[in-house]
């Protein structure tokens, strides 16, 4: 089971040097990354209303798996989706 956030839903996070997920806080608990399982770009629709975003599917310390994303027009993070 998972839950699909369609528009996404602001989260702060921390990133590394490289840009990299490190930490994020969602519903006011804090998470921490232990691993990146996946990464992807996308970037569509250039001639009307651009989504460019860069996806990271993490799995957090205590177990929790992740879809994050980086929307790279208004540079800020988002949750897109958590499996249960």
């Amino acid at each position: 089971m998972s839950r699909l956030f369609i528009s996404g839903e602001a989260i702060p996070v921390t990133v590394d040097a490289d840009a990299m997920p490190c930490s994020f806080t969602w519903n006011g608990q804090p998470h921490t990354v232990e691993r990146i399982l996946s990464r992807w770009r996308v970037d569509l629709f250039w001639w009307r209303s651009r989504v460019c975003r860069e996806y990271f599917k993490v799995i957090t310390e205590s177990g929790l798996l992740v879809v994050l994303y980086r929307d790279g027009v208004r540079q800020a993070w988002h949750v897109q989706r958590i499996y249960d």
